[in-house]
């Protein structure tokens, strides 16, 4: 029985997507079971006009409806990658239902549009359950190209943060299974924005882990480029998976100053493991 538990969040009920691709190439992995999670957004704005709830609630529950018959297409795309789960459908408020769903799981998976200006600065739909699940979340780019050797080649971005360290034991299970890891250290660039962790026990926490991984300096510069020197080090690695904290500055120092997390969440083209 599979001790690590998926939920992939869908959008739509289009199971042909990078987001659904990469979900079932981490549970293969992982060995891991893997649910399918599709809400029925009803906003409580729904509820701001009395008059208009009746015809928000029906046309949620025809969703709803809709959804459910997609229950069949996801087990036969489980059962033809040897996987088990189930397929959930719910109603509500989209982040404040996924979030309360993802409290159940390991991993939590969705999928990102790289057109939406809203979700670079922390206040998208994938941001924002980042930031409520209290889970690691796999994000994935909608331009991804998804193998299914997905975590074979994976770059871990430290920066000696809470953040990286959570995202580092999240991604702990993936790491013991990589064939090539790559770890960039850029510490010494935050160590004046940031409570940076003592960055001596590194190594030693990964040795204890199983872990098999190349720590490589991040070359010094501008905390602002860090993000593109890490979109850099991770295509000159080949890498399939992207490992990092997210958001160890504030949302709104992000959307002013910029940061790391806002450049690869604009411009990444290969998932992210994330924890924040």
């Amino acid at each position: 029985m599979s001790s690590t538990d998926l939920l992939l969040y869908l959008q739509e009920t289009d199971l042909r997507t990078p987001g659904t691709r990469a979900a079932i190439a981490l549970a293969a992995r992982l060995g891991a079971r893997l649910d399918g999670l599709y809400v029925a957004d009803l906003p409580a704005a729904a509820f701001s006009l009395p008059e208009a709830v009746p015809v928000q609630l029906e046309e949620t529950r025809r969703r709803c409806a809709e959804a459910e018959e997609h229950g069949s297409e996801w087990q036969s795309l489980l059962a033809s990658h040897s996987l088990i789960g189930s397929w959930r459908v719910a109603q509500g408020d989209t982040v404040q239902t996924v979030c309360q769903a993802a409290a159940g799981y390991d991993y939590l998976v969705m999928e990102r549009s790289q057109q939406r200006s809203d979700a670079p600065v922390g206040f998208g739909t994938v941001s924002r359950c980042v930031f409520g699940s209290d889970r690691p979340v796999l994000v994935v780019p909608d331009t991804a190209r998804i193998d299914d050797t997905l975590g074979a080649r994976v770059l871990v971005a430290w920066n000696g943060s809470r953040e990286s360290a959570l995202a580092l034991a999240a991604a702990a299970p993936v790491l013991q299974r990589a064939d090539d890891i790559l770890l960039v250290d850029g510490s010494e660039m935050y160590a004046d924005t940031i409570a940076v962790l003592p960055p001596p026990g590194l190594a030693d926490w990964l040795q204890r882990h199983g872990i098999k991984a190349r720590i490589q300096a991040l070359d010094a510069g501008p905390t602002h480029a860090a993000g593109a020197l890490i979109l850099d080090a991770a295509r000159a690695h080949r890498a399939d998976l992207l490992v990092m904290g997210a958001w160890s500055r504030s949302r709104l120092a992000q959307m002013v100053l910029g940061g790391t997390t806002r450049h690869l969440f604009m411009h990444g083209d290969l998932p992210m493991l994330v924890a924040h």
